[in-house]
């Protein structure tokens, strides 16, 4: 299945998990799929040799060279395609694409859009025109173009869980629920759609995240986004013990990951009032990220908590210096000073 780009970036985790029942080393798989791509490239290459205006051979190279990201010679095969023939719906599709890999979206609204003209059937570039309209906001035509596509294919997983996406960013988060659902149903082992759904309960309060966070990580073991939120969730409502555990999974596997370290630090400061472990969180937080402010404060907190004002002065200037307009470090500094 085709991974779009903007669910990617709407949300973590790709929308498609790859099997990995065969693993292999990855160098071993990087060169083997190179090779083949090169013996690809070099037969087409013999074949344009012969035939300089096959139009085929020239769209098929160049949908090899946009893979390799060698967009400036796809571009020259394109050009030359549509001077060839510029009847087909898929050279309109890949010169869109070219158009997204130069971040001019605006000439690639208008070759999907010819792309759908010339095949209404087309259902990749709708797709990608409504992902299109989601990243400018049009919602309203994102939504149309996934209906069409939802009704021809109930099964189209993707078209739900983006029309979905489409409902969340409106606002409208009963509809968003719904196709989520509906994603769900198609598809029971869609990841992003559990994850989606248990983003939305949280926000409402409702109980039902924390079993949607958990059908996240059976289908995704080890998820640090899903054990984050139900890691969360657990922390909001009282469940320390639960909340400590799902935190701890995912700084085991991730040392690095600065907001699992926070929550922990902040458990064990604020509920728990054991510093020295909730200093050590702080501290491999800021170790991940030496900018981030809440840490050094929350830390200084610690500090003082235990009779080090001097530590504790220092993480508060550190804060300070960080974000210059931070007033409970300020008042840190006052409280010590006086």
């Amino acid at each position: 299945m085709k991974k779009y780009l903007l669910l990617a970036a709407l949300f973590c985790t790709t929308l498609y998990s790859c099997k990995t029942e065969n693993k292999k080393d990855p160098e071993t798989v990087q060169t083997t799929d190179t090779t083949a791509v090169g013996k690809q490239l070099a037969a087409l290459d013999a074949q344009i040799a012969k035939d300089p205006k096959n139009a085929v051979a020239l769209h098929e190279r160049a949908r090899l060279l946009i893979d390799a990201k060698r967009y400036e010679e796809a571009l020259k095969d394109m050009e030359l395609v549509m001077s060839i023939d510029s009847t087909q719906s898929a050279y309109f599709l890949t010169m869109a694409d070219l158009s997204f890999a130069a971040k001019r979206t605006f000439n690639a609204k208008e070759f999907l859009t010819k792309a759908i003209e010339l095949d209404p059937e087309n259902t990749d570039a709708m797709m990608r025109l409504a992902e299109l309209n989601l990243i400018v906001k049009q919602y309203s035509e994102s939504v149309k173009l996934l209906t069409t596509i939802i009704n021809k294919d109930k099964t189209n997983t993707t078209a739900w869980f983006m029309r979905g996406i489409n409902f969340k960013e409106n606002g409208d988060t009963t509809r968003a629920v719904n196709d989520f659902r509906s994603a769900i149903e198609a598809d029971p082992n869609f990841y992003n759609a559990y994850m989606q759904l248990g983003i939305i309960f949280q926000a409402k309060n409702d109980p039902i995240a924390e079993g949607y966070f958990t059908n996240a990580i059976q289908k995704k073991p080890g998820s640090e986004e899903a054990l984050y939120g139900r890691g969360l969730w657990y922390q909001d409502h009282g469940q320390l013990d639960k909340a400590i555990q799902d935190y701890t999974t995912i700084v085991q596997a991730n040392p690095m990951n600065k907001n699992a370290h926070f929550n922990l630090g902040y458990i064990h400061q604020i509920f728990l009032k054991v510093y020295p472990e909730a200093t050590k969180h702080y501290t491999a937080a800021i170790n991940a990220d030496p900018r981030y402010a809440e840490a050094y404060y929350n830390r200084g907190l610690c500090f003082e908590a235990v009779g080090n004002l001097a530590a504790a002065a220092s993480d508060y200037k550190q804060a300070l210096m960080i974000r210059p307009v931070y007033p409970p470090a300020e008042e840190g500094l006052k409280r010590i000073k006086n």
